[in-house]
C-alpha cells in the first residue's frame, strides 16, 4: 500500500521534476543503503538475500528521485520472485564518461515478447499476476530518469532473471540551469 501511495504522489510531482531536484555528490553505497532500509522488513520477511559489489563510487544526482527510481525497481523485483533462493545484487562500475549501477535479481525474469513494452504507462506483462501491478512502476522510472539524464537498460531472461541498468552520465546535471 506505501508503494502504491508513493507512487501516485511520485506521478503527481513528475510533471515538473525540475522544481524539485537538489543535485549533490553522493556515494552509490549510501543511495543503496536508504532504499534496503526501506524496505528491511519486506526484505528481512522475504529472506531475500542482498549482494553488493563496488558500490564507493560517487555520482552526481538528485538523492530523492534516484531513491524513489531504484525503489521502483526493487520493488518489482520483490514482488516477482519465486524462487527458494532470492537475491538481489547491486554493483557499480565507473567508467571515463558514465557511471553504471547494475541491479539484478533471480526472479520470474520477463518474457521477451514484453521487454519492449516494460516502460510504456500502464503496461502489466502478458503472463504475470495483475492484482497488484499498475504498471506505473516502470513507466515513472523511465520518465524520470529521462527528466535526470540519466539512461534506463533492461534485460531479462524469463524464469531466471531481470537486469536493470541505471547510467549515470559524469556530471551531466552540474551543467543544467
Amino acid at each position: 500500500m506505501d508503494n502504491l501511495v508513493e507512487q501516485v504522489l511520485f506521478y503527481a510531482r513528475s510533471q515538473t521534476t525540475e522544481k524539485d531536484y537538489f543535485v549533490k555528490q553522493m556515494k552509490l553505497s549510501e543511495i543503496i543503503h536508504q532504499v534496503i532500509m526501506q524496505n528491511k522488513d519486506f526484505i528481512l520477511k522475504n529472506k531475500i538475500k542482498i549482494e553488493t559489489q563496488n558500490l564507493d563510487i560517487f555520482i552526481a544526482t538528485d538523492e530523492k528521485w534516484t531513491i524513489f527510481i531504484i525503489n521502483q525497481i526493487i520493488n518489482n523485483a520483490m514482488k516477482y520472485m519465486n524462487k527458494k533462493e532470492k537475491i538481489i545484487s547491486f554493483s557499480g562500475i565507473k567508467e571515463k564518461n558514465k557511471t553504471i549501477l547494475t541491479i539484478k535479481d533471480n526472479g520470474c525474469g520477463i518474457k521477451e515478447s514484453d521487454l519492449p513494452r516494460v516502460f510504456e504507462k500502464g503496461f502489466t506483462g502478458s503472463d504475470r499476476k495483475k492484482e497488484h501491478s499498475t504498471g506505473l512502476g516502470l513507466y515513472l522510472c523511465k520518465k524520470l530518469c529521462l527528466k535526470l539524464n540519466l539512461n534506463i537498460e533492461i534485460e531479462s531472461k524469463e524464469k531466471s532473471y531481470t537486469i536493470v541498468k541505471l547510467i549515470f552520465p559524469a556530471s551531466s546535471l552540474h551543467t543544467r540551469k
